[in-house]
C-alpha cells in the first residue's frame, strides 16, 4: 500500500513539473515576443530620425537560440510568434528592408516550423511579408530561394494540393520542374515559346514592331526554334487527286527539240572524228 501511495505521489509530482515548466516557457515566449515587438518598434522610430535601426540586431543573438528549440515550435505557434516575426520582416519606414541577417535567420527558422494553419497565416500577416521579401528587386536569390519555398509550402493547404508527389499530374510536375530550372534556361524557352503576331497585320503593314527603329525590331535572320508540340492528330488532305508525274514534266517546242538534236549531233561528231597519222611515226604508241 505504501509503495502504491509512493508511485502515485510521485507521478502527480512530475505531471506538475511537467504543467509548471509549460507554464514557464509560455511566460518565457510571451516575453520574448514582447521584446521582439519592442524592439521593432525602436527600429521604426530609429529610421524615422534617419538613424541605424540595430535594436532587432541586438536581440537577434536571443531571438535564435530560443526558436532553435524544436521541441517548442508548437507552443511558439500558439502564442503567436508569428507576430512578432512579422513585424521583423515587415519594411522599415523608408520602405528599406530590415538588416540582411535578420532576414536570413527569421526566414530559415520559419522553414524549420511545422505547418501553419491557414488561419494563423491570414490573422498574422506573415504570408503578406514573406511574399514582399520574394517580389522586391534588391532581396538576395538565396531569401527569394527561402521564401518561395515558403509561399509554396504555405500555399498547398489554401488550394487543396498535396505536396505527395507521387499523386501530382503531369503538368503539375512540368510546372514544378520548370520553376527549378535556372534564370538563363527559363528565359531560353520563353522566348522559343514567344506568341507569333498576327500574320495579316503584318502584311497589311500595320504592326508597329516591324518597322526598323522600333521596340522588338530585328534586323538579323532569326535561328530556327524547334517545335516542342506532340501532335496527335493528322492533318485532313486538301487536294482530292494527286498529280501524276507525267503530266508534271516540261513539254518542249520545236526550237528547244533542234536545239537539243543539234547539241546530240555535235556531240556525236566530235567522238568519231579520226586520229592524224604521221608519216614519220611520230606519237605513235609503241
Amino acid at each position: 500500500m505504501m509503495a502504491r501511495k509512493k508511485e502515485e505521489q510521485g507521478r502527480r509530482r512530475k505531471k506538475r513539473k511537467n504543467v509548471d515548466i509549460i507554464n514557464d516557457s509560455d511566460d518565457l515566449i510571451m516575453e520574448l515576443i514582447t521584446q521582439m515587438k519592442e524592439a521593432a518598434e525602436e527600429d521604426r522610430e530609429l529610421n524615422q530620425q534617419k538613424q541605424p535601426a540595430i535594436k532587432k540586431l541586438r536581440l537577434l543573438t536571443k531571438v535564435n537560440a530560443q526558436l532553435k528549440k524544436s521541441d517548442l515550435h508548437h507552443a511558439f505557434l500558439d502564442c503567436g510568434i508569428l507576430n512578432g516575426i512579422t513585424e521583423w520582416l515587415a519594411p522599415l519606414p523608408d520602405r528599406s528592408l530590415p538588416h540582411l541577417t535578420v532576414r536570413e535567420s527569421l526566414l530559415k527558422h520559419l522553414l524549420d516550423f511545422p505547418p501553419i494553419s491557414s488561419e494563423s497565416l491570414k490573422m498574422s500577416g506573415i504570408g503578406k511579408a514573406v511574399m514582399y521579401l520574394y517580389k522586391h528587386p534588391r532581396e538576395t536569390r538565396q531569401h527569394k530561394e527561402f521564401a518561395g519555398k515558403l509561399i509554396n509550402e504555405w500555399s498547398r493547404p489554401i488550394f487543396n494540393l498535396t505536396s505527395n508527389y507521387k499523386t501530382l499530374t503531369r503538368e503539375e510536375r512540368e510546372q514544378r520542374d520548370y520553376e527549378q530550372l535556372p534564370k538563363r534556361r527559363r528565359l531560353s524557352l520563353e522566348g522559343a515559346n514567344t506568341p507569333r503576331r498576327d500574320l495579316e497585320k503584318i502584311l497589311a503593314g500595320k504592326d508597329k514592331n516591324s518597322k526598323p527603329g522600333m521596340p522588338g525590331f530585328i534586323q538579323r535572320a532569326r535561328v530556327p526554334q524547334p517545335s516542342k508540340k506532340d501532335y496527335v492528330i493528322r492533318p485532313k488532305w486538301n487536294i482530292d487527286e494527286q498529280p501524276s508525274r507525267s503530266s508534271m514534266k516540261k513539254e518542249l517546242n520545236k526550237y528547244e527539240k533542234h536545239q537539243r538534236a543539234f547539241a546530240e549531233r555535235k556531240k556525236n561528231k566530235k567522238q568519231q572524228r579520226a586520229v592524224p597519222i604521221s608519216v614519220e611515226g611520230k606519237n605513235m604508241a609503241l
